[in-house]
């Protein structure tokens, strides 16, 4: 093969063996020629001929470059009339071809096709020099090596060099080249699913008029599949579509006709406020069929302003009944199932949180319970997204109901950024953009901004507001009233745009168009897959958006726990959902083995559940602790206390071991308060003195071993110095070895936080109190579940005493329990 390259009228001969007319081959000539042409009478001719080999040049015949060009393929890298007219002269064949330019300067030929060329800096190059090119800039540009498959991944989409360049400089614009930021876009596909009437349905007309009224007239496609399935025959089906795509209106069409027949329909929740949300629904809208709605969440009775305070109605005689899944769970594990009555529907709602590790063992075991201690009921589980719901459906011998299409189109756009407050920036453009646009519908784009701590929710929300675009930091710290305050906001479009924490997005129920993701980091690890599914799933409503859009900003630099958010970003957007599975520890198999028990549910049968002991070992270590009676297997009064208050066997050994002691310094051992911070104030001043970063976290080693050296008071001004003293004196003043790593510091506060609720003090006035005297920043919100949770676990400590007759441990427990709850002892 020859290659006339036009512009240097040079001969590329490429050695023998190599493939003619390949296209893409990178060669090395085995020599080189140059030909020098020269106009006659007739026509051009090679007036001259050198060959270099070696670093050699030899002068040849120019006849014997005749007889190779007429050996050999012959390709011109562009139109030359003389080269053109004396190959023709002499009847040699050729063809025109593309060369890498940068190939040439480096020694190498590469032809290439139109299609796997580009060009950079006015030349043509090759597909590998176009990958050095990029890699290169990456390196120049300080960009993880990772992030070269997003830029390959644009020239492939047909982008030029120049314009997949253009990204790596600091003056790119993201908001003004959509087209490069663009990652893909998942398009909202035509449905086939037949229209079906809701007044076609086997349903009540009473409970048709109030669908009707709502504006229910025609089953949403995952309805009509789940109506297929043989929903309304008592199929126990599990459902998995997108986010507003009506799941659930699928348990509500099975569940309400059954409960106006006089069986009992079970909704669950994973939280708190979201099943207080479906109370409320449930409530106002079925009352007129005559149906009587409880609900059930196991909440405490504390005091607090602006916080929500659920107590449980009764369910003895509810026709409905809305509850958490340890609200439900308590009922079983108290062995009152019965109280239930006939139940003929439950529905498990986000059923994916069975991969929590804190919680997803205790739903697997409910889910199980309810089977077993209701064999009639028809179970229906709602999921938004699960790679492997097919396994998940058949392990709980469910139908699977699965529609994967989107009702609206959903652009991904992944944005390289360099620093915090570039971010900052381009999130302000981002919300102030979407919020200017309107839908078909009629609504404003509405922005949700996830990122990994109060203090930056709090930071970008004011930042926001300042350049006049409306928004608000919402975060489980805030109290209930805040939060709902906020929410109200958003629905009535008062807000552009909420701040949230990774942590709270299970609990986020905003109709947003756009999620803007400032960090992929939940707190001190990386997102899942999973669970940064479920936060990009909420961009994009039907019943208010034309399409969704998401995007992801990796900061360039950023690393932690060895991974860059650049490749972090590279690999959420290329994986999809993993696999949903259940973590089960001893300590969980333990607990979820007693909760069978003193439910009336235990059977036997845990084969293949890839527990890490065998139900016989786990039983025989319940009987040790004294909880089962091994010969008849029934519970104990220490193993009904346990199981009932939602602990594993080792913290209740703990307990046992302990009622002689002091009860709240029992509790705090187990419960101890965490969420607490200094200032923004004092870790500022602490930084600058010592010239060092450390973490805002009171309790982190880093931050205590900073707090704790009296040298670091004389560098401050008074206020702080009296506030870093006051923390020396009453919460470090231990004389332990190991101090200030001993933990006293994390136990001297709880205790403080109780006593001074137990004195009359607010969860707000509490935060208020530390934030003034030690300059340590506390959440009312924090405050108030930490104490719900102390009266949990309080609870547990007068059911274990009681079950032992430790009257003293069981008045002390009570006494506490009402100082706690109404702010009082």
């Amino acid at each position: 093969m020859i290659v006339l390259n036009r512009r240097k009228r040079s001969v590329d001969f490429i050695p023998a063996g190599s493939p003619r007319g390949a296209l893409n081959t990178r060669r090395k000539p085995g020599y080189w020629g140059k030909l020098k042409i020269k106009k006659t009478s007739s026509g051009p001719r090679i007036a001259r001929f050198t060959v270099e080999k070696n670093e050699r040049e030899t002068l040849r015949k120019p006849s014997e470059a005749i007889k190779l060009l007429r050996k050999q393929a012959v390709f011109l890298t562009g139109r030359d009339e003389e080269l053109e007219e004396l190959l023709g002269n002499h009847g040699i064949r050729y063809r025109y071809a593309r060369v890498c330019q940068h190939c040439l300067h480096e020694g190498y030929v590469t032809l290439v096709s139109s299609r796997a060329s580009t060009k950079h800096e006015g030349q043509i190059i090759c597909s590998r020099c176009v990958d050095e090119v990029i890699r290169r800039e990456l390196k120049l540009a300080g960009m993880d090596k990772s992030a070269f498959r997003n830029f390959r991944r644009l020239i492939r989409r047909g982008v030029s060099l120049e314009r997949v360049l253009e990204m790596m400089s600091p003056r790119f614009d993201p908001l003004a080249n959509h087209e490069l930021t663009l990652y893909d876009m998942v398009t909202a596909t035509a449905d086939r699913t037949p229209k079906v009437p809701i007044d076609r349905l086997e349903l009540p007309e009473k409970f048709k008029r109030i669908l009707r009224r709502e504006g229910s007239r025609v089953l949403r496609p995952v309805q009509v599949l789940a109506v297929d399935a043989g929903l309304l025959e008592g199929a126990s089906l599990m459902v998995v579509s997108a986010t507003a795509s009506g799941k659930t209106l699928v348990g509500e069409l099975a569940g309400i006709p059954r409960a106006m027949r006089g069986e009992r329909f079970i909704y669950l929740t994973p939280l708190v406020a979201l099943a207080n949300q479906k109370y409320r629904d449930f409530k106002k809208r079925y009352s007129a069929l005559g149906l009587k709605t409880a609900i059930k969440v196991g909440m405490s009775r504390i005091k607090a302003k602006g916080e929500l305070r659920i107590p449980d109605t009764d369910v003895a005689d509810a026709d409905i009944i809305v509850g958490t899944y340890e609200g439900i769970d308590y009922i079983l594990r108290s062995g009152k199932a019965g109280i239930l009555g006939d139940v003929g529907v439950v529905v498990v709602d986000e059923i994916h949180t069975l991969e929590d590790e804190e919680r997803g063992a205790r739903l697997n075991g409910m889910i199980w319970r309810i089977k077993r201690l209701f064999p009639n009921a028809q179970v229906i589980a709602l999921s938004a997204t699960v790679k492997n719901s097919a396994e998940i459906a058949s392990d709980f011998g469910l139908k699977l109901v699965e529609y994967d299409k989107r009702p609206v189109p959903l652009e991904r756009h992944l944005i390289f950024s360099r620093s915090g407050e570039e971010k900052k920036n381009i999130i302000l453009r981002l919300a102030a953009r979407e919020f200017s646009l309107k839908s078909r519908k009629g609504f404003h784009g509405q922005t949700i901004i996830f990122t990994n701590s109060r203090r930056k929710t709090r930071l970008i929300a004011e930042y926001l507001t300042r350049n006049r675009v409306s928004a608000a930091a919402y975060h489980a710290g805030l109290s209930y009233s805040e939060r709902h305050r906020i929410e109200k906001a958003f629905a009535s479009q008062k807000l552009a745009a909420v701040v949230t924490t990774a942590a709270l997005a299970a609990g986020v129920d905003f109709p947003a168009s756009q999620v803007i993701f400032e960090t992929l980091l939940m707190g001190n690890r990386w997102l899942t897959p999973n669970e940064f599914s479920q936060m990009l799933g909420r961009a994009g409503r039907p019943s208010y958006h034309d399409r969704g859009a998401v995007y992801v900003l990796a900061e360039i630099g950023m690393e932690f726990d060895g991974d860059s958010e650049e490749s972090v970003a590279l690999e959420l957007l290329e994986s999809g959902p993993e696999p949903v599975e259940v973590h089960y520890t001893e300590e969980k198999v333990l607990e979820h083995v007693l909760a069978d028990i003193t439910s009336g549910a235990f059977n036997g049968d845990y084969k293949n559940n890839g527990w890490l002991m065998d139900t016989e070992e786990a039983i025989d270590i319940l009987e040790s602790y004294g909880m089962v009676s091994g010969d008849k297997m029934t519970p104990t009064k220490y193993g009904r206390a346990v199981s009932r208050s939602f602990i594993g066997p080792h913290e209740a050994e703990y307990i046992r071991s302990n009622l002689s002691g002091s009860v709240i310094d029992t509790v705090i051992r187990l419960e101890p308060f965490q969420s607490a911070y200094l200032s923004s104030r004092l870790h500022r001043r602490l930084s600058q003195v010592l010239g060092t970063n450390f973490s805002t976290r009171l309790l982190a080693d880093s931050t205590l071993d900073i707090i704790s050296t009296g040298d670091n008071l004389v560098k401050l001004d008074s206020r702080l110095q009296e506030a870093l003293l006051n923390i020396q004196m009453d919460f470090l003043s231990c004389e332990c070895s190991d101090r200030p790593f001993c933990g006293c510091i994390q136990r001297k506060l709880s205790a403080h936080i109780i006593n001074e609720r137990v004195r009359g003090r607010d969860p707000a006035d509490i935060s208020k109190q530390l934030l003034s005297k030690y300059h340590v920043q506390t959440y009312p919100g924090d405050i108030f579940s930490w104490l719900d949770s102390v009266v949990r676990m309080l609870e547990a400590v007068r059911r274990i005493a009681g079950a032992f007759k430790k009257s003293g441990a069981v008045r002390e427990s009570s006494r506490l329990i009402r100082g706690i709850e109404r702010g009082r002892l």
